[in-house]
């Protein structure tokens, strides 16, 4: 007599209508990926932290598995290739029609993890936060060039957004070189790249370079000059802003002309810090997570990506109720939406 043989078991989480972000991600995953990122992020935002053990019990309490069957699972996710291009594409795809960004501002910047990693990171800066959606891990005390890895991000998100949408890319002065600035342009995209103040410039109507000091304003204001970056041959735009109570001015380069509004977005620039020390001590708890191996990082990040744009957008719809305080920003928009996702998922039933 033929018997079946049974199937083993699996535990997979119910749908909640919040996860449907990470649905765009579900071509470019296998079944067991895509299960194992739905729990993840589900741990993620409950318990805020991703790191081994804790992950491990919590999903042990909440489904019957043993934490070390657990182990093993998120060991083995671990062990496969990232799908870099499609992901990175689709996350900014997502977060910019999610959050229906009237213009992109996109900062690039590096964060630590200790002397373990260091990650380079496209992230989106809205709402005083920022959101990951592209980003390389390195090596910590490892000293290497970090242009090929930026220009590598840059061409992997080349098309991903409509062309009619305006993009600027915000970096600091230790990010700046020609090469930069060109690959963003061949994007379509604009650069926002601040500089040092002791370059020379050439304006379009001089046949000299002047000292880029030499276009400084009046604090409060800003000026546009187009031209040439002297020493680098570039034809851009450099923008000088000051702001009224700053102790220095930002000398810009853009390849727009005429652009001395654009300076003030700089400004969001600095948002990306504070992206940053969301995903560490300020909220996620990144640095808890001892990973091992620069794929296993890639793939943890980018549940904090998912987290990110998921609490971006809870805290956007409930941002200033039951606030003690309106005239200032009692509480930020990532930390309720963290507090609203959390309370959601938490008392979901049927769990497992």
């Amino acid at each position: 007599m033929r018997t079946k043989t049974p199937q083993r078991r699996t535990a997979r989480p119910k749908e909640y209508p919040t996860e449907h972000w990470l649905q765009t991600l579900q071509p470019y995953l296998t079944p067991q990926q895509y299960t194992l990122l739905q729990y993840a992020l589900r741990a993620l935002l409950v318990i805020g932290a991703l790191a081994q053990t804790r992950l491990c019990l919590w999903l042990g309490h909440r489904t019957g598995i043993a934490p070390n069957t657990w182990r093993q699972r998120f060991k083995r996710l671990r062990l496969h290739a990232f799908p870099e291009a499609p992901i990175f594409r689709t996350l900014l795809a997502s977060v910019v029609a999610q959050l229906r960004l009237p213009r992109v501002l996109l900062a690039l910047d590096a964060t630590a993890c200790g002397t373990r990693w260091v990650v380079l990171s496209v992230s989106v800066v809205v709402y005083r936060h920022a959101i990951p959606i592209a980003w390389r891990v390195l090596k910590g005390n490892h000293p290497e060039a970090w242009n090929p890895h930026w220009l590598a991000l840059l061409k992997m998100l080349k098309g991903a957004l409509p062309a009619h949408l305006p993009v600027w890319v915000l970096t600091d002065r230790g990010l700046w070189s020609p090469e930069l600035f060109r690959a963003i342009v061949r994007n379509g995209w604009h650069p926002l790249m601040r500089i040092q103040a002791w370059g020379t410039f050439r304006p379009r109507w001089g046949r000299t370079a002047q000292a880029i000091a030499s276009f400084c304003p009046e604090p409060g204001e800003s000026v546009a000059v187009s031209g040439w970056a002297y020493g680098y041959g570039l034809r851009c735009t450099l923008i000088v802003c000051w702001g009224c109570e700053a102790k220095e001015p930002w000398y810009l380069l853009t390849d727009v002309s005429d652009a001395a509004w654009a300076g003030w977005w700089y400004g969001s620039r600095s948002w990306v810090e504070q992206g940053f020390r969301w995903l560490k001590r300020g909220g996620f708890g990144w640095h808890k997570c001892r990973l091992g191996s620069a794929v296993g990082v890639s793939w943890y990040w980018l549940v904090y990506a998912v987290g990110c744009l998921e609490v971006a957008q809870a805290g956007a719809s409930c941002s200033g109720q039951g606030l003690w305080d309106r005239r200032r920003c009692s509480a930020s928009v990532f930390l309720q939406g963290q507090m609203a996702c959390g309370a959601l998922w938490a008392g979901a039933t049927g769990f497992g």
